[in-house]
């Protein structure tokens, strides 16, 4: 399958994230589920529509250089896939227009944590 990149949609270092291994209180969770799909939203705007299919990599960059798992931070790149609908720049997130979600570890960022999401057009 050819793929050809489109656009990269990233917040800024430092935004609170979720992962797989938190146990935050529900509210919490909410809150920080809310702000991501929110500033992911805003972060996507001006990057016009993608109809799509098309395959999204999530590319962590940690902060410091211990290992990590990239796939823990699912919660947080579902929540920020959902900003990407909500801006529209995908009519759905559905696996009609999304095919693939892959997950990767990017170079460190002393400035915190931060995900790179690389949208790029699956061949149809």
């Amino acid at each position: 399958m050819k793929l050809f990149p489109i656009t990269t949609v990233s917040l800024p270092p430092g935004e609170k994230l979720l992962t797989s291994n938190q146990r935050n209180h529900w509210r919490t969770r909410a809150r920080i589920t809310r702000d991501l799909r929110t500033a992911t939203a805003w972060a996507a705007k001006g990057h016009g529509r993608i109809s799509g299919p098309v395959r999204i990599t999530a590319v962590v960059h940690p902060k410091t250089n211990r290992r990590f798992d990239p796939h823990n931070y699912q919660p947080s790149v579902k929540a920020m896939i959902d900003g990407l609908v909500d801006a529209g720049l995908l009519p759905d997130d559905n696996s009609e227009v999304l095919t693939e979600v892959a997950f990767v570890a990017g170079e460190k960022n002393p400035a915190g944590w931060q995900i790179e999401l690389r949208i790029e057009e699956a061949a149809r």
